[in-house]
């Protein structure tokens, strides 16, 4: 489905970023991983391809980080079809008046300013092009957000209203840009914050994904990085030529809203 196709994924070597890896080097394209943490163990896992996959480490909130990422991708395949904007940290769960202006400012750095860096980045790349496909990762609670979680809500509903706009200047220029929304995913960054989560010092991961699926999912489980690379695939490829400017939900149920 994206066989010859060259993809960044910023985020990419672990969680939600290492399932949408995953899929689309099994799908044919070369993908450049783009991370803080070392990704070399994923990237010899990846199915090859004829021109390979690469690594590099950015810092999403440099714009000149995410511009020589893009640029050097460009110089090495020649062209870059897909950019994937999922890097992004969680907040601490502290309501609004014990926020702090060091966590405001690290989570709208990275979840916002880093998916405009690489959405700019890739625009100016796609606009020369006449095609590409821009995928920003950002969550159900962009759209309803949660008590406790004001600053990530936030984050998140900016980047659903940056693709939106990006998706309006853009599809004349043959590129669509969409955004995932997750629900409550499994992922190791779920489970590093699943301690503040629920006041215990060392909970029992499993007893609470069951918990939470029971209470919550109504298809029974929670979400993996698998579920976003197949969604995350699929809006990269042909198929989805006339989707754009959407905010899809991936939440087995969690959120049923528009």
């Amino acid at each position: 489905m994206l066989d010859g196709r060259v993809a960044i994924v910023t985020g990419g070597a672990r969680g939600l970023g290492e399932g949408i890896a995953r899929r689309f080097a099994a799908e044919g394209a070369s993908v450049v991983i783009a991370d803080r943490t070392p990704a070399e163990p994923l990237l010899a896992q990846l199915a090859p391809t004829q021109i390979g996959h690469l690594t590099a480490t950015v810092d999403v909130r440099s714009p000149r980080e995410v511009d020589d990422l893009v640029a050097d991708t460009v110089a090495r395949y020649g062209r870059l079809d897909v950019m994937v904007n999922n890097a992004g940290v969680m907040d601490s769960g502290a309501e609004v008046a014990d926020l702090t202006d060091e966590e405001y400012d690290f989570v709208l750095d990275v979840n916002v300013r880093g998916v405009f860096n690489g959405c700019r980045a890739a625009a100016r790349v796609f606009r020369e092009q006449d095609r590409g496909r821009i995928i920003n990762v950002a969550s159900y609670i962009g759209k309803k957000a949660i008590g406790g979680h004001a600053l990530y809500s936030a984050s998140k509903a900016a980047v659903i209203s940056l693709t939106q706009a990006l998706a309006l200047e853009l599809g004349k220029h043959g590129t669509t840009v969409n955004s995932i929304c997750p629900g409550t995913m499994y992922t190791p960054m779920w489970v590093e914050k699943l301690p503040t989560f629920v006041g215990e010092a060392n909970p029992d991961v499993e007893k609470y994904r069951r918990e939470h699926a029971a209470a919550n999912i109504p298809v029974g489980r929670m979400g993996t990085g698998q579920d976003v690379g197949a969604m995350a695939a699929w809006l990269a490829s042909d198929d989805a030529v006339f989707v754009t400017g959407a905010a899809l939900n991936l939440t087995g149920g969690e959120a049923v809203f528009f």
